[in-house]
Parts: C-alpha cells; sequence; structure tokens
C-alpha cells in the first residue's frame, strides 16, 4: 500500500474542506507542468476499484487511482500561509527534480 504523511497542520486544513457523506480527497498525478508531472486534489465521492486509499483516519481518508500511486509512495503533504507561497505544500522525496515553481515535478 503507498503511504503519504501528512502534517498536523495540513491536517487541520484538510479538516475545514466540507467532503460530505462518504467523501474523500482525491490526489491524482497527471502529465503537465515545465517538469512533467503535477498534482491535482479534489474533493470526490466516487471509489472505484481501481482506487486506493493512501491515507486514513477517523476524520480523513484520501484516495488516488492504481496509476498515480507510484508517484505518490513517500509523499509529505503539509500547509503554511506565509505570505508568498500560502497553501498546500507537496514534497515528494522521491521525485528526481522539479520546476522552480514548485508547481511540478520529474519521476
Amino acid at each position: 500500500m503507498t503511504q503519504i504523511t501528512i502534517t498536523e497542520r495540513a491536517q487541520g486544513e484538510l479538516a475545514k474542506l466540507d467532503l460530505g457523506e462518504g467523501g474523500f480527497l482525491r490526489i491524482n498525478v497527471i502529465p503537465g507542468g515545465c517538469s512533467g508531472m503535477t498534482y491535482t486534489a479534489a474533493v470526490d465521492t466516487d471509489f472505484s476499484s481501481e482506487d486506493v486509499a493512501v491515507f486514513e483516519t477517523e476524520d480523513l481518508r484520501i484516495v488516488t487511482d492504481e496509476g498515480s500511486a507510484i508517484f505518490l509512495e513517500g509523499l509529505n503533504i503539509d500547509f503554511s500561509d506565509d505570505l508568498i507561497r500560502s497553501g498546500f505544500r507537496f514534497t515528494n522525496p522521491n521525485a528526481s527534480g522539479s520546476c522552480g515553481c514548485g508547481a511540478s515535478f520529474a519521476g
């Protein structure tokens, strides 16, 4: 099973999302950005047989598709509220590189 970590601060911010009954956060990796791949994240309720849960607590479940799971192994999600670049930060120890703005990565 793919393992990701989420800081307490990020978990607190994710808890503010309205996931609704049976809702979860879906994170996928798609082609794009300067370095070749980028993350997408959206609230979802449709869990298919090709999906895997990569993080799960009583209050939060994060799901991805099987193809994205290999790129999420070891991913760390943090949250920053600094003035220049606030929001969720994805740090992937397996990425071989990333673009200057940090919006995409190379596998």
